[in-house]
């Protein structure tokens, strides 16, 4: 028994197709609108429900219908391994500590540097630890550039001056810094003592950071334009304009399939007309009231036509 009356219909090509409902007054129509959302989602879930349709346009639309399932399920399992593989082979170190705790990444920092000498002299565990890492490894490097193209390389992270790093990440993409810093150091320029440039030069540098140079010299040279690059590193989930193409052959196959079915319904239609000697668009006009609302009116019309034939 259909769960939906006279006054419910749905436009599918199985409901205007003749082959795949011949008699809407007499057969049953196994395609009603419950049964359409069961077998599409049967086709999401890649499991058959039947019946399945007998016409042309029916198994068009189903074909369609199972290759856009099959194609959006394999797009969003190949995205989500993706992910999965990015998640577990990529370590995300915001800390000295959580880089103490790893092994995975190997770090390093210039050999008798003062950034050595700091983690060598330092009373602090977690320091200690990674200074007797760098001593055990033989993780030193000889210059900034080594560092620099080491991580880049990859399985590699640089330790030395904030300010350095930070230069060094605003010339290329590939590089990122941590947020912690430690052990704050700032720069002077050194001068004879009793010297008058150092009154000189203090005037000169009060003036240059009052009037905003020594901020626009640091946007200029320190400026991170790789702002845009990270976001498209970093999104990997799948958009709807990435799925543009699977929704595109859906809608046409699901127009073919429409075409088709009003073909057949167009096709047996002339050939009443011819039997019955009458026009073409009668009988369509007759067929298409019998399938979606007007059928008891159709029919006492066509009843009448044999009486008077």
């Amino acid at each position: 028994m259909c769960p939906f009356n006279n006054t419910t219909h749905h436009v599918s090509p199985p409901r205007i197709s003749p082959t795949e409902w011949a008699e809407p007054e007499t057969d049953d129509h196994n395609f009603t609108l419950l049964h359409s959302f069961w077998y599409i989602t049967g086709a999401l879930t890649l499991q058959g429900a039947g019946p399945h349709p007998k016409a042309l346009s029916g198994r068009v639309v189903s074909a369609i219908w199972w290759i856009f399932a099959v194609l959006l399920l394999a797009c969003y399992f190949a995205n989500f391994n993706c992910v999965l593989n990015s998640k577990s082979k990529h370590i995300s170190i915001t800390s000295f500590e959580e880089l103490a705790n790893q092994d995975v990444i190997d770090y390093g920092t210039i050999a008798n540097g003062s950034t050595m000498l700091f983690f060598k002299n330092s009373n602090n565990p977690v320091y200690r630890r990674i200074h007797q890492h760098m001593e055990r490894k033989k993780s030193y490097v000889s210059t900034m550039q080594e560092g620099v193209r080491l991580t880049q390389e990859g399985n590699f992270a640089f330790i030395g001056e904030a300010v350095s790093l930070d230069l060094a990440v605003a010339r290329s993409c590939k590089l990122t810094r941590a947020e912690e810093l430690i052990s704050m150091r700032s720069y002077s320029i050194g001068a004879p003592l009793g010297s008058p440039l150092v009154k000189n030069l203090t005037i000169a540098i009060l003036q240059l950071s009052e009037s905003g140079e020594l901020t626009h010299l640091r946007e200029k040279w320190w400026a991170n334009s790789c702002d845009g690059s990270d976001e498209a590193h970093t999104s990997e989930a799948l958009n709807p304009h990435d799925l543009r193409g699977l929704f595109l052959l859906l809608g046409l196959g699901l127009g073919i399939g429409l075409l088709l079915a009003l073909l057949e319904l167009l096709s047996r239609a002339r050939n009443r007309a011819k039997d019955g000697k009458k026009s073409c668009c009668s009988v369509l006009t007759s067929e298409l009231n019998r399938r979606f609302g007007s059928g008891p009116e159709g029919t006492e019309q066509e009843n009448s036509d044999k009486i008077k034939a």
